[in-house]
């Protein structure tokens, strides 16, 4: 699944980075990467971005680019 289609306090890990390299580097400095262990925190209403908690610090990320982030639901 994408890490736009996550639940709010959802534990997820990556799994694939699509998109091209500009996409993958720009995950990267927001410590999206593959093996990666993230909390969705909030989702807002209408398609909004998503508050994801990763690596200690919280980022707000694009559904565009949540897109592009395959994860797997960690119980």
């Amino acid at each position: 699944m994408c890490l736009d289609h996550a639940q709010p306090s959802q534990r997820v890990r990556v799994l694939e980075v699509t998109g091209g390299r500009d996409v993958s580097r720009l995950l990267a400095q927001l410590h999206i990467r593959i093996g990666a262990v993230l909390r969705v925190e909030r989702t807002a209403p209408l398609g909004g971005p998503l508050l994801v908690e990763c690596e200690g610090g919280t980022v707000i990320i694009g559904r565009r680019l949540a897109e592009h982030v395959r994860v797997e639901v960690l119980a």
